[in-house]
């Protein structure tokens, strides 16, 4: 009977100790288009070392699903604790709904935190401030470098190469087109990817015009935009791009078609190295990235030299008003950016680090180590990637949609966006 009494007694006890835990555990809500996998893998290490925290994560496809949710929640007040963010537009467009981040990241890394930041990276954090705004509300996770990608085990098989001049590509597109391939697919319906391939362009005709034109140092009308619109449009036109572009996507249904080998190239950028970290079964083309390879755009004309690296800031992440009333949120948002939530994400090749002295570990072949090597040899020097004005980057979108479809001009597309330019400036 006494030995009866002190099990139940022990079982009650340990039942009011797993109850007492649960009580006490702290949750943390968050939103993003991070990969769900990657993700998991964060949160269960970020967990492990805070096991008093419990994370909610929740995943959207970037567009239109995660745009429209975060507008939703953002007009009623119900915005998770921590948010995915690109720099600039995007996190301009929720800065009210955000909690400057100064403070509490100097008390977790110390004063000279931003310093160990990629300096094209810290730009981006600041980018779209309003005048004497010197807060970030921005914490970088990860950096990028934009290419093309293009299937090495396609172009061997039809005997090509890397193109390295604008006939070349013309003539790679034609060759893939004519063995059953898709030549470059290009999601046009997402504005994203028509930015990047525009921002190539553009800087092939006059490296850092954009940032110009955004600052009102040039306008969006100058001719070296125009002659990149122009040949913005020749990418269709000269059969570059698929046909039906304007109606696709590039997630899912375009980075889908190119792992599976259905198309000859692709302008993403580094994070496409993930893609073999992903869980199995894996294409021949995938595994291990054996298919692929990267390039830059080639010179669209005689004298110009190829795209030079775009990029920056890939993802960030912001703490929202909510959040900042949650001290775990914080504490999660940390362990993402620049802990041991991040190096999880950089095992899986996720993308590049946005703070200096962070990198892979595991199982990585030669090849990988070989092109990440090149990208992060290209980031510093990289043009930056980003847009300070949301109603700036929505007017770029429209023009580059209506000129790409032939139903505008690209010296009037660009006047849109230079009206645009000038009232966001008026406005700070």
């Amino acid at each position: 009977m006494r030995k009866m009494l002190f099990l139940a007694t022990t079982i009650l006890a340990a039942a009011l100790s797993a109850a007492s835990a649960n009580a006490e555990q702290k949750e943390v809500t968050v939103w993003s288009w991070f990969v769900q996998s990657t993700m998991d893998k964060s949160i269960a290490a970020f967990e492990k070392a805070h096991p008093d925290i419990k994370v909610k994560y929740t995943y959207y496809n970037y567009s239109p699903e995660y745009i429209t949710a975060l507008k939703a929640a953002a007009a009623s007040g119900s915005l998770p604790d921590v948010i995915g963010l690109q720099p600039g537009s995007l996190t301009q467009q929720y800065r009210e709904n955000l909690e400057a981040v100064n403070e509490r990241a100097a008390k977790q890394w110390g004063d000279k935190w931003a310093e160990k930041v990629f300096p094209v990276n810290r730009k981006q954090m600041l980018m779209g401030n309003p005048k004497g705004d010197e807060n970030y509300y921005i914490i970088p996770q990860e950096s990028q470098v934009l290419c093309i990608w293009y299937n090495r085990k396609i172009f061997e098989k039809l005997n090509l190469s890397a193109p390295k001049t604008y006939d070349e590509l013309k003539a790679a597109a034609k060759a893939l087109t004519d063995n059953g391939y898709i030549p470059m697919f290009q999601g046009a319906a997402d504005g994203w990817q028509n930015e990047n391939v525009f921002l190539m362009l553009a800087n092939q005709f006059s490296p850092g015009i954009v940032d110009k034109a955004q600052a009102g140092e040039s306008p969006w009308t100058a001719p070296e935009l125009v002659a990149a619109m122009k040949a913005w449009k020749g990418l269709f036109d000269d059969g570059i791009f698929q046909q039906g572009a304007l109606g696709a996507h590039a997630y899912p249904t375009g980075a889908q078609l190119f792992a599976q080998g259905k198309v000859g190239m692709m302008a993403l950028g580094s994070w496409w190295m993930q893609e073999s970290k992903f869980p199995p079964p894996l294409s021949e083309f995938v595994q291990n990235m054996d298919g692929f390879d990267f390039f830059y755009l080639p010179p669209v004309k005689d004298g110009n030299t190829a795209s030079p690296p775009v990029g920056g800031i890939d993802i960030g992440y912001g703490l929202t008003k909510n959040g900042g009333k949650n001290p775990e949120a914080w504490t999660f948002l940390a362990e993402l950016t620049n802990g041991v939530g991040l190096q999880e994400a950089l095992n899986d090749l996720n993308d590049l680090p946005a703070f200096e002295g962070n990198s892979p570990k595991g199982d990585i072949t030669d090849h990988v180590k070989e092109m990440s090597a090149r990208f992060m040899a290209d980031l510093p020097k990289a043009e930056n990637q980003r847009f300070a004005s949301p109603a700036v980057a929505e007017a770029l979108d429209n023009a580059l949609a209506g000129v790409a479809a032939g139903s505008i001009e690209p010296e009037a597309a660009l006047a849109t966006v230079q009206a645009a330019n000038e009232k966001a400036l008026a406005a700070k």
